[in-house]
């Protein structure tokens, strides 16, 4: 996704507009400052108190779209893809021009795994700001996971070419570059994200995960660790490092890691399907169909069709 403090400015542009332009009620009013707050507390990744001035600017103005935006974005950053389709949808109903709506709802479809109905949002954001590239990414992701990697190649450059200094973009090629088995390249651009943003564990975890399919295990170790190191509840280190555990046969490692991915996000439906795997293989089969049950829960389409996470090279722009 593109810059969080850079949506957030966004919207709270956005909001004021709309009290100048729909009047200075005092709901209205109320409503927006509602709404402000709620995307300062978003900004600071308070969740909670932001979810509470939202509900409260619809309380004010039940028919005000952007809260729902703020509901979804909340709903995507807690990987609950269901309910952020539903607010951004809720906010497209209301006034079906918010960009951020429609970029925001094609990201909550990536999370389930519709591409097709994603890129349709993509292209309706971009039909309005050709320049948005947080749905430029978005459109390039769900290209790469329905084959069109030419098409995913155009968006994502696109991308770096609007915002050179945007390190998530230079992440989102590097994994384009890896499905391309072009792993030279991969690491170059995960080189230049690192470059850009030397703190943030992702970037080693994501690095790590090119390494690895490029057969270079060390470095690749290496990386989940450092990733690990800066943030010990790094979720993508921890999914990334059981997947190396995983395909050597350490399972103990492998479970070891997934679980701790899952105690850190339980709404990944991927990290239970391998964890289930890893269950299968240690005997314990009772636990690895729990495993199985909860999948089916969240995400029903990755039984039903869709590669598991080892098989597939791509990390979601929600993570």
């Amino acid at each position: 996704m593109e810059g969080k403090s850079g949506f957030v400015r966004a919207f709270v542009v956005i909001a004021a507009l709309f009290v100048a332009t729909t009047g200075c009620s005092d709901s209205r009013r109320q409503a927006e400052e509602f709404c402000r707050s709620g995307m300062e507390r978003l900004g600071e990744n308070d969740l909670t108190e932001a979810s509470l001035c939202f509900q409260k600017a619809l309380e004010n103005q039940p028919r005000f779209a952007l809260p729902h935006v703020g509901l979804g974005e909340i709903a995507l950053r807690d990987a609950n893809y269901e309910e952020a389709e539903r607010q951004f949808g809720q906010a497209l109903a209301l006034d079906p021009r918010i960009v951020d709506a429609l970029r925001g709802r094609g990201e909550a479809r990536l999370g389930l795994r519709r591409y097709e109905e994603a890129i349709v949002d993509f292209d309706a954001a971009l039909a309005i700001d050709p320049r948005r590239t947080a749905a430029l990414n978005g459109r390039g992701y769900a290209y790469a996971r329905i084959g069109k990697l030419d098409e995913a190649l155009v968006d994502m450059n696109r991308c770096i070419e609007e915002k050179p200094t945007q390190p998530d973009y230079y992440v989102s090629r590097a994994l384009l570059r890896q499905k391309r088995q072009e792993y030279a390249l991969g690491i170059e651009d995960m080189d230049k994200a690192i470059e850009l943003e030397e703190y943030n564990p992702m970037n080693y975890a994501i690095r790590g995960r090119v390494y690895e399919e490029s057969g270079d295990w060390d470095s690749a170790v290496n990386d989940f660790n450092k990733a690990l190191e800066i943030d010990p509840r790094c979720f993508s280190a921890c999914k990334y490092r059981g997947l190396y555990f995983k395909s050597i046969g350490d399972w103990e490692s492998a479970l070891k890691d997934f679980s701790r991915a899952i105690e850190i996000n339980p709404n990944d439906a991927e990290v239970y399907f391998e964890r289930a795997g890893v269950l299968k293989q240690l005997g314990r089969q009772e636990e690895a169909d729990a495993d199985l049950a909860k999948v089916d829960e969240i995400t029903p389409s990755l039984r039903s069709g869709d590669a598991p996470l080892n098989s597939d090279s791509d990390a979601s722009p929600n993570e």
